[in-house]
């Protein structure tokens, strides 16, 4: 089983004037009998005061880590050793030392009118509703092992998609889990569940952490909603809370690739699609020209909810590396079908203004024959274990 970590603030546990707030020692529990290492982090300065203040039963059940770059170390180098971290902040501090320690970090505002969380944790700390959110998310990080799909073209273009999407003749809870995504996933921000985002993430945030494909990647985007004014995406949500938490740019949210006016939906008809191939894709989206000079030469992963032929894929490698980047990953939740549609296009012009295209040929890739080893078969059982958690 893998070694979790939950740090706090010591907010959760005691008071401004380090008083012990004993009706609270009843999470330790939850997180103890869960097995969960709970750790407090405070001053140095306030780290005697606060131990001598625990009962006896319950020193065991809680942890104290200095706030300062020694406790920073301390999880990083627990993070090597494959344990997860997460952490429950309410002062700006405590999201600091999140940052700075390249894990997770909770915003438990909504657990009682008492606290008041600062700018830093509203803004970037994961909205938890109660403390078992975070024991789902730990559950949910390890369910995730091996990816559906993935093509690797050369050096300069990957294409993955962590589960299979299928739904068309699965079992009952197998269609039922993957249809809980996509509607969270696709689904508005009045439809979207706070709860299995944050499963969501953390099933992201298994893959971007623990494989070092990742490690070389510069920069995050998305990949544009066919409704330029739809910016608020689930997708951008997600993306957003992986760079804050591992790193990486563009800083301050700026999207790498703009949707300049409104599209024609790819899901109206499969086969338009077909025949549109990344053309309309190619009559609307842009790279983004405030990072035109900075994304040269950098690696770049652009995430989306779902891949059905590969075509928005295939738009997102011909602007970007037509735009300088050194490698492009597309990564996706989700694969619907068992075809991908590799395509040469001919770009002239400046993708980050005004450009024309030109369709060469493309090359399919189809699951169904010879080219099964692209895909994992046995990536439904991963999905079933989800059950429990919705």
């Amino acid at each position: 089983m893998t070694k979790k970590l939950i740090l706090t603030s010591k907010l959760i546990f005691f008071t401004e004037d380090n008083e012990l707030i004993k009706e609270n020692l009843w999470i330790s529990d939850l997180f103890n009998k869960a097995h969960i290492v709970l750790a407090i982090v405070a001053k140095n300065s306030t780290l005697g005061v606060l131990k001598a203040s625990v009962p006896e039963e319950y020193k065991e059940k809680l942890k104290f880590l200095s706030r300062g770059k020694d406790g920073q170390e301390k999880v990083k180098s627990l993070k090597k050793k494959d344990v997860i971290a997460g952490m429950i902040g309410i002062v700006e501090e405590d999201a600091i030392f999140s940052f700075q320690s390249k894990i997770p970090l909770f915003n438990p505002e909504e657990l009682s009118e008492d606290l008041i969380v600062s700018e830093k944790v509203r803004k970037y700390g994961l909205p938890i509703f109660e403390f078992e959110n975070i024991i789902d998310c730990f559950k949910a990080y390890e369910i995730h092992k091996d990816n559906y799909f993935q093509m690797f073209f050369e050096d300069s273009f990957s294409v993955i998609s962590l589960n299979n999407a299928n739904t068309y003749h699965r079992p009952e809870e197998e269609a039922r889990i993957k249809e809980i995504f996509e509607t969270n996933l696709k689904g508005s921000k009045r439809k979207r569940n706070q709860r299995i985002l944050l499963l969501l993430l953390f099933h992201l945030v298994n893959e971007v952490t623990t494989n070092p494909f990742y490690e070389k990647v510069n920069y995050w985007g998305t990949f544009p909603s066919s409704n330029p004014d739809n910016r608020e995406t689930t997708v951008s949500f997600l993306k957003e809370a992986v760079r804050v938490i591992i790193g990486g740019g563009p800083q301050k949210g700026p999207e790498i690739l703009i949707r300049e006016r409104p599209m024609q939906s790819k899901h109206s008809s499969g086969t338009t699609r077909l025949i549109n191939k990344s053309n309309i894709d190619f009559e609307t989206l842009v790279v983004n020209p405030d990072l035109k000079k900075k994304i040269k030469g950098k690696v770049i992963c652009i995430i989306d909810d779902y891949i059905t032929n590969g075509y928005s894929a295939e738009a997102t490698k011909h602007l970007l590396l037509n735009a300088g980047a050194k490698e492009v990953i597309f990564l996706s939740f989700g694969k619907f079908g068992r075809k991908y549609y590799s395509t040469k296009y001919e770009i002239e012009g400046d993708v980050c203004d005004k450009y024309e295209y030109e369709f060469i040929s493309e090359h399919l890739y189809d699951g169904n024959t010879i080219n099964e080893k692209y895909y994992d078969f046995t990536n439904d059982t991963e999905i079933l274990k989800f059950a429990d958690l919705l």
